[in-house]
């Protein structure tokens, strides 16, 4: 049976403004639509979607990402478009500064550097979010981490924009972000040698692990474009996101104030609702089923993430900004081997901006925001905004209740079984220690390993062994 068609351009200027009543439409029809205006499928539901994300043999993303072969062709090759040894070639080489335990280094910086900018802004009364807030962090310190030359380091916006907008399909958008996607390549070939980078800064890194050995001196390109073009626009449209919903929710900036333990809460929420990417696509390695339908063998699939991350089938009132509401289910850093290498900073970003606006901000105040035409990353291009500040600090009340929210469950536990079930991906069952036995669990849960002091890893629960066994994706 053909999937069900839902007949509209996914790029053009009218759907990237308002797409919510589009996937709502398409989640309706199916968690399987067909696209004729692009000959792509679309997976519209959070379970499809969340299965596609963690079964890269099924759906590969070493054909491309995009949503048409051309721009599939042209950007293979770099991490979220390989599979494989070569993607965790460059996975492997490009984590290390990302971890948590790594970004403690940069933690003491970041929040000064916040907490300098929300004095300001809250001092200068009107101010817009996206240049004056959100843009900040990243331009003022990751674009030193990546550690470019003067050129490259003001072109990384630029860029990054035009890598997102190469990633939909050959519009105008997409033609001319061709031109500066090629702008970009020529200069890391002539400019991105290992002199021509900050010492101690990513890239820089990169060329240090060529001469190590412990990389491949044709994939250093491709880390370094890495580092480049996802590491400002995401967590640009994530910020703006954030502000705008405590704007229109101050009973939830209100939670916030009084139980800061909400904050990274916030953060992910406002990465569910505002899913700066879009969509990326994968290509089926063999016939699937899903639902009464059939993706065949080679075909493009558009992964939704935009559109799974408000699936009423998962989440309650999902079109609702909710500060309490379980901070790990969404899909918005992705899943599976391709998760986002950066989410760790993005994170940090926010949470210290929230950390700096906690005892200054009594109020938040924005108007409507106009959305950015970019075809991959929704964000908005301004916000303007104005903060109302705290007369004075003011105590938590202790008589308020704090609102119910999922909370994190400490086990102790071992591991009974471990076997390898795909490049990269280790499988291991856990035992609980003692009487205590392993909670239950919905889809989409997770359970964050405690590694060391410091650094904890997210992995979500796959399935149930047996009646105190769970097993876990690592």
């Amino acid at each position: 049976m053909s999937a069900p068609s839902y007949d509209v351009d996914f790029y053009s200027d009218d759907f990237i403004r308002e797409p919510w009543p589009h996937y709502a439409a398409m989640r309706e029809l199916g968690p399987l639509v067909w696209l004729p205006r692009h000959g792509n499928y679309a997976l519209t539901r959070y379970q499809e979607v969340a299965d596609c994300l963690r079964d890269p043999e099924t759906f590969c993303s070493g054909r491309g990402v995009a949503a048409d072969k051309t721009a599939c062709d042209l950007m293979q090759g770099n991490s979220i478009a390989s599979d494989g040894a070569r993607h965790s070639a460059i996975r492997s080489a490009m984590a290390a500064p990302l971890l948590p335990g790594a970004l403690e280094e940069v933690r003491p910086l970041i929040d000064a550097l916040a907490e300098d900018l929300i004095e300001r802004l809250t001092e200068q009364g009107h101010f817009d979010v996206m240049a004056d807030l959100a843009s900040h962090l990243p331009l003022t310190v990751v674009r030193d981490l990546v550690g470019l030359p003067d050129f490259g380091k003001e072109n990384m916006l630029r860029w990054g924009g035009a890598a997102f907008d190469l990633l939909g399909v050959q519009n105008p958008r997409g033609r001319e972000a061709l031109r500066i996607f090629l702008e970009q390549r020529e200069f890391i070939s002539k400019h991105a040698k290992r002199s021509d980078l900050k010492e101690g800064s990513w890239t820089r890194r990169i060329h240090e692990l060529v001469d190590d050995g412990a990389l491949s001196a044709d994939l250093a390109p491709f880390c370094i474009r890495d580092y480049i073009n996802p590491s400002l626009d995401t967590t640009i449209s994530a910020t703006g996101q954030l502000i705008w919903q405590l704007s229109k929710n101050p009973e939830e900036w209100k939670n916030l104030r009084e139980w800061p333990d909400l904050l990274t809460n916030a953060v992910n929420e406002a990465v569910r609702l505002g899913s700066p990417i879009r969509s990326f696509s994968r290509h089926a390695t063999r016939d699937v089923p899903i639902g009464d339908h059939t993706i065949e063998h080679g075909a493009r699939v558009m992964v939704l993430y935009a559109s799974a991350n408000r699936d009423e089938r998962v989440f309650d009132e999902p079109d609702t900004f909710r500060v309490t509401r379980n901070p790990k289910r969404h899909l918005g850093f992705g899943s599976g081997i391709h998760m986002c290498v950066g989410m760790h900073l993005a994170q940090l970003e926010m949470v210290a901006l929230l950390k700096a606006m906690l005892p200054r901000v009594e109020r938040i105040y924005a108007g409507e925001p106009a959305v950015a035409l970019n075809n991959t990353i929704y964000a908005f291009a301004s916000l303007p905004a104005r903060f109302e500040r705290r007369a004075t600090t003011v105590a938590p009340n202790p008589d308020r209740a704090k609102p119910q929210h999922n909370r994190s469950q400490l086990i102790q536990a071992h591991v009974v079984e471990r076997c390898e079930i795909g490049d990269g991906i280790i499988s291991l069952a856990l035992a609980a220690d003692g009487d205590s036995g392993l909670p239950t669990w919905t889809p989409g849960a997770h359970i964050d390993l405690h590694i060391r002091s410091g650094l904890v890893r997210q992995y979500s629960l796959t399935g149930r062994v047996a009646e105190k066994t769970y097993r876990i994706a690592v």
